[in-house]
């Protein structure tokens, strides 16, 4: 009966037992002072590397959650990622195409040479003597921001700022982002608009207004900055993306790093008889 009841013991055992042999037949003989000490598969548990979980999502989102084998989230933070380049290819290239638009827009209707010439005007009809008269080159086949002395029309631009107090800068040289900034954003560049009225010539320039196509102008160079906003934004994601994943694949694998030990030990004894005893430890 004793044989009987070991032996189904040793066959519910989840763990490798050690190798019995049976020589005599006789119980008490041959187990005498034998121990039987196995571990359930529970102790076999993967142990994940915090670190090589934490490096693979900082370097793609979702890769230290794979390695964890917590699938979901590597498919989240993956598809996040994703999502977030096309977001910023996308938008970067809009943001490409509508200046490129704007600038176009820009050199097509608005130019340096009316608005000098309005400068020329308002400086003779308010100026003093010693104005700066801007030079204009009159030769048609040149482009308009070739035909003006630069460095004189900004001396203008300073002039009537000190006697008006309406001009507020002076233009960046052309194809400059300022320059193209600035025509579609202070009305001290209304005049260089092809639809402005060149008969308004008033004393205080502070009265000078947008025309429709510098409003127009304005809006779309809006757009092409909300356009880059939106790519700018997605890279700042894209780096919050990484630093998450990467944290979150390091805590993930800490705490699958927790295991549930046990631990089954079967004696027999010539006087005690058999013995069974069972530890369970969790390790963190």
């Amino acid at each position: 009966m004793k044989k009987a009841f070991f032996i189904i013991l040793v066959l519910i055992s989840t763990l490798r037992a050690q190798e019995l042999k049976f020589s005599t037949g006789q119980l008490d003989l041959d187990f005498s002072g034998v121990v039987v000490s196995s571990e359930s598969d529970a102790n076999k548990f993967n142990k994940y590397s915090p670190l090589k979980a934490g490096l693979l999502s900082a370097i793609i989102p979702g890769g230290g959650q794979f390695y964890t084998k917590s699938y979901l989230k590597s498919a989240l933070f993956f598809t996040a990622e994703v999502v977030l380049w096309i977001t910023y290819f996308s938008y970067t290239k809009k943001g490409d195409e509508q200046t490129r638009w704007f600038k176009q827009y820009a050199d097509e209707n608005w130019s340096v040479v009316d608005y000098a010439e309005w400068m020329n005007q308002w400086m003779t009809k308010y100026g003093t003597s010693d104005a700066p008269i801007i030079r204009i080159t009159p030769d048609p086949n040149l482009k308009p921001w070739q035909r003006v002395d630069w460095s004189r029309l900004n001396e203008a631009e300073r002039y009537i700022s000190r006697l008006s107090g309406g001009f507020s800068h002076t233009l960046p040289f052309y194809g400059e982002q300022q320059y193209y900034e600035l025509i579609g954003k202070y009305h001290q560049y209304a005049p260089g608009w092809n639809d402005f009225d060149r008969n308004f010539v008033p004393e205080n320039v502070s009265e000078l207004k947008p025309t429709p196509k510098f409003k127009f102008y304005s809006l779309e160079r809006g757009k092409a900055n909300d356009f880059y906003s939106i790519a700018s934004t997605a890279t700042f994601i894209l780096v919050a993306n990484h630093a998450l994943s990467a944290i979150d694949a390091v805590v993930t694998a800490m705490l699958n790093n927790r295991k549930l030990k046990t631990e089954t030990n079967l004696s027999y004894d010539l006087i005690t008889g058999l013995n069974a005893k069972v530890k369970l430890k969790v390790e963190f």
